[in-house]
């Protein structure tokens, strides 16, 4: 009804477009979000230097520009909702939309010897999931703004959270 309502349309029109209900327009609408998402990173990658930081910065920036994916509230609290076949399909979609644009990300520092090898899938996962904790923290009162938490984000990504010892 929600839906119905926010596009000015009969929610008799709605589930004529989607006549399997509430299950298959989810996976319309998470589907496209990841093709979108999986787009805005590979283009952000491609437009920025080739090196981890300026690439990780262009991906948290065409983040920042995007309305909120709670990614992980995603996973444990709606996928589990789904058919099995349809957890399964949508697993996929956004690993493949999700995770590889960042997993080549990483595979490529790592072969420029930019980073440590680490597992990039890791990686990838750390990643989004600190982003979507970013909208969290946003939300704090007083809280830095979000350029500067993105960054902040990619320092700790990259450089750990260990107080380096000056020599």
């Amino acid at each position: 009804r929600d839906v119905a309502d926010a596009l000015a349309m009969r929610q008799a029109s709605l589930y004529y477009h989607f006549p399997e209900g509430k299950e298959q327009l989810f996976m319309a609408v998470a589907t496209r979000t990841f093709e979108r998402h999986r787009q805005g990173m590979a283009a952000a990658i491609a437009g920025a230097p080739t090196d981890v930081r300026a690439q990780l910065d262009a991906v948290a920036g065409w983040f920042a520009s995007q309305p909120p994916l709670n990614l992980m509230g995603m996973m444990h609290a709606d996928m589990p909702a789904l058919t099995p076949a349809q957890r399964q399909y949508l697993s996929r979609v956004a690993y493949d939309d999700m995770f590889t644009p960042l997993r080549q990300l990483f595979l490529a520092a790592q072969a420029r010897g930019e980073i440590r090898s680490v597992l990039p899938d890791l990686l990838a996962g750390s990643f989004l999931t600190l982003l979507d904790g970013l909208n969290h923290a946003l939300r704090q009162e007083g809280a830095p703004p979000r350029t500067v938490l993105v960054a902040e984000i990619i320092t700790i990504l990259l450089d750990g959270i260990r107080l380096r010892h000056m020599p």
